[in-house]
């Protein structure tokens, strides 16, 4: 047995096992890059611009962005500050991936495979048990571009085909993933657990008070309290590894329960502005091109240099710890309280969210919980229909 392991350590992930990886993720992103689709469209741009902006960017809240960018006549500094503002949470993920990158990953595959770091991407890659190379990576962001692609064509042809309350139930598939990827280990470190804890609650901080939702974009407030959570931990994790780290988690759940019961049954997030209205006729290429250049490249060098500068291991081990508690705290805050929303009724996610948390104590698979998420709010629409 032990001869197995070092067997499998020695000769690193495949890049099947790194198809395998994506295929959760590739089925998320065909239904949550489908709204793009259909929001492009109705801003009027073709299906050809709008896949083009999903094959190049590969960023939800970033690509929403430069949609209204274009459609308004945003100038290109506009462009990059807003891509800057929204994806710098790549930023952390590339200097994270980088310390789990091996030596295959040299700095020219670093330069081509930074074009894949996603937030699902990264939250599955970091959370591999051994270091992986380039070819795991690389099959890794296969199925999740060609689901981000095709579900952005495929939105921007036939989406309002499909009922709402069918795409509504797939989008949530992405955040039940996020907590089948934090969950097991959350279960197993009290450091993780309450790290944790910590980021969903000032996330829920950020999303809920007038004052911090107004001035904060909600790229900033996950990286805000990412990187608060994470710091917290590493300077009291002795602490938080013993009976106080019990304590603390106790506490903070009670907090989040609290603040999710008091706040986010009667909450209606923003919609974007953009979607309600219709716009004429087709975007001009001569200002659709240039814009695409630059949201494209501002995007693609927020996750590449980080990625590629910070080839050395990490020594210290305050900054190793960060580094290997940012990627929970980051997909916490992440999937607090958006997850919510993800199906646009409070009640449906909130089963959906149940039975991801089911799913994921009892440690099954990526795919099993995304399906099952999906399945669960899916199930509760269709019942609250005819309730």
């Amino acid at each position: 047995m032990p001869d197995s392991s070092k067997e499998t350590e020695f000769n690193g992930y495949t890049l099947g096992e790194g198809v395998k990886d994506g295929l959760p993720i590739g089925l998320g992103y065909l239904s949550v890059s489908f709204t793009f689709g259909i929001l492009a469209v109705s801003k009027g741009l073709s299906w050809l611009q709008a896949s083009i902006i999903s094959l190049t960017n590969i960023t939800s809240a970033g690509q929403v962005a430069g949609l209204g960018i274009m459609v308004g006549a945003g100038g290109i500094l506009a462009m990059i500050i807003s891509q800057i503002v929204i994806n710098l949470r790549y930023s952390l993920m590339g200097i994270a991936l980088s310390q789990k990158a091996d030596k295959t990953m040299t700095p020219l595959l670093r330069i081509l495979l930074a074009y894949g770091i996603t937030d699902e991407i990264f939250g599955v890659a970091v959370s591999k048990k051994h270091e992986f190379g380039a070819r795991y990576f690389f099959g890794l962001t296969i199925l999740p571009v060609i689901g981000w692609v095709a579900g952005t064509l495929i939105g921007a042809l036939l989406g309002q085909v499909f009922p709402d309350f069918l795409t509504n139930a797939l989008a949530i598939g992405i955040y039940g993933m996020f907590v089948s990827i934090v969950l097991p280990k959350a279960k197993h470190d009290k450091v993780i657990l309450c790290g944790s804890l910590l980021a969903c609650i000032i996330s829920c901080l950020f999303f809920y008070v007038p004052f911090l939702s107004e001035h904060v974009t909600a790229g900033f407030a996950i990286i805000i309290a990412a990187v608060a959570a994470a710091l917290v931990v590493v300077l009291v994790r002795k602490i938080l590894a013993g009976k106080a780290g019990n304590i603390f988690a106790v506490i903070a759940g009670i907090i989040l329960i609290a603040l999710v019961v008091i706040f986010a049954p009667g909450y209606k997030p923003a919609e974007a502005a953009a979607a309600a209205d219709s716009a004429s006729g087709k975007l001009d290429s001569k200002v659709f091109i240039p814009l695409l250049i630059v949201m494209a490249l501002t995007t693609y060098l927020v996750r590449m240099i980080p990625f590629v500068l910070f080839r050395k291991k990490l020594e210290k081990p305050s900054v190793k710890a960060f580094f290997d508690y940012i990627p929970y705290t980051v997909l916490s805050a992440m999937t607090f309280p958006a997850i919510f929303y993800a199906t646009g009724s409070f009640i449906t996610a909130l089963i959906g969210f149940g039975v991801s948390l089911i799913l994921g104590f009892f440690e099954r698979s990526l795919l099993v919980v995304a399906i099952g998420t999906c399945l669960a709010s899916l199930v509760a629409g269709v019942v609250m229909m005819y309730i």
